[in-house]
C-alpha cells in the first residue's frame, strides 16, 4: 500500500467528508428552522426530527481526527468542539422551552452558527 493511502491519510479524508455532510446538515436544519420560525410552525416537528438524524454524525470526529496523524493537537481540539455543542444546544432549546433561560433560543441559533462554522472549518482542513 502506498504512503498516499496511510492509515492517516483515509483518516483525515473521513473527517473531511464527515464534517462536509454534516455542514449540509446544519445548512438543511437552517432552512427548516427559517421556514418553522417565519411561515409555518409546524415545521418545527421537522427540526427536531431531523437533528436526530444527523447529529451522530459529531461522534466520529474526535477519533478520525486523532486517527489523522500529526500534528493533530489543534485538529482534534476543533473536532471535539461539535460534540460539545450539540449537547449545549439541547440544554439552552430545553431550557428556554421550560422557561428557565429567556434568551436560551437566541444563544441556540448562535451556537448552531458557530457549529456550521467549525464543521465547515473541518471540512476544509483549516484546523490541520
Amino acid at each position: 500500500m502506498s504512503s498516499e493511502w496511510s492509515s492517516p491519510f483515509i483518516s483525515r479524508a473521513l473527517l473531511r467528508t464527515l464534517s462536509a455532510l454534516l455542514t449540509i446538515c446544519l445548512l438543511a436544519q437552517f432552512f427548516i428552522a427559517g421556514i418553522a420560525a417565519m411561515t409555518d410552525p409546524g415545521w418545527w416537528t421537522y427540526h427536531s426530527d431531523w437533528v436526530a438524524i444527523f447529529q451522530w454524525l459529531v461522534i466520529p470526529l474526535p477519533i478520525l481526527a486523532w486517527l489523522g496523524g500529526l500534528p493533530r493537537g489543534r485538529r482534534t481540539l476543533f473536532a471535539c468542539i461539535p460534540l460539545l455543542q450539540i449537547a449545549l444546544q439541547y440544554v439552552l432549546a430545553h431550557r428556554a422551552i421550560e422557561g428557565r433561560l429567556a434568551i436560551g433560543l437566541g444563544l441556540h441559533a448562535l451556537d448552531a452558527a458557530l457549529l456550521l462554522l467549525i464543521a465547515a472549518g473541518l471540512a476544509v482542513g483549516l484546523f490541520d
